[in-house]
């Protein structure tokens, strides 16, 4: 079905074509009659929604430290990277999955490409997957903030770590665990965390935000400078239990 726009336009469905604009100009093209796909296209299809959808998931799990500010394209970014890892091959018959898929590439993504965590924190934190099913970040030293990269004044820094489980067993099921830390404003900082103990099979995603804050309410609470603009949020560690 085409409409006629406000410019007495068509732009739709007519029959065997479909009208549009382009470059500001009217034009028709012919519409395909049952295309035809191969098997690896519609597996790259359905790979890339499946993609979709998980960058959607975890994107709504790290909502927290994402509501502030990304980039604007952050989503786009988050599910090509999520596709490549998801991406079917014809010699391997059986699709890759949020738990089955190899997302050590993911470790180092930045939600906003303008202000990323690495450049004011450049940092290899070393966390692992004990044993015990928990996650585990040994004690280590963080550096002090290069605070000179830093657009704006600010009176303190801090950093946040959020630890996300998704459940092999029950997708839906996530658990969620954040960790905060006051950063030395000229020494290091001691960081150490171990998380509960996840099922088997679980997704762990690891993602850490760089907080600052330049005043103080009345009643002593922390007005924190982050932004549109301004918000450094890193994928920090992946694995599975």
């Amino acid at each position: 079905m085409a409409i006629l726009n406000r410019k007495q336009q068509f732009v739709g469905l007519i029959g065997p074509v479909y009208t549009r604009n382009l470059n500001g100009k009217p034009i028709m093209q012919p519409r395909p009659v049952n295309p035809k796909q191969s098997k690896a296209t519609r597996a790259s299809s359905a790979d890339f929604r499946y993609a979709v959808d998980q960058s959607k998931a975890i994107k709504n799990e790290l909502r927290p430290l994402l509501q502030v500010g990304t980039d604007p394209y952050a989503s786009q970014r988050l599910t090509g990277a999520l596709h490549k890892a998801f991406h079917f091959t014809q010699a391997n018959e059986v699709h890759a999955t949020l738990f089955s898929a190899d997302l050590s590439a993911l470790v180092g993504f930045e939600f906003h490409r303008d202000t990323p965590l690495q450049k004011f924190l450049p940092m290899t934190l070393p966390f692992s997957i004990t044993q015990s099913g928990t996650m585990q970040l040994p004690t280590v030293a963080l550096a002090p903030i290069l605070s000179q990269l830093v657009p704006f004044r600010y009176l303190g820094a801090e950093l946040a770590l959020m630890v996300i489980g998704f459940s092999a067993e029950a997708e839906k099921t996530v658990s969620k665990e954040v960790f905060g830390f006051a950063l030395e404003e000229r020494l290091p900082t001691t960081l150490s965390i171990e998380t509960q103990s996840f099922a088997t099979g679980t997704r762990i995603i690891v993602a850490a935000q760089l907080l600052l804050w330049d005043t103080r309410t009345v009643l002593g609470a922390k007005n924190y400078c982050n932004s549109k603009v301004f918000n450094p949020v890193q994928v920090m560690f992946s694995g599975v239990v």
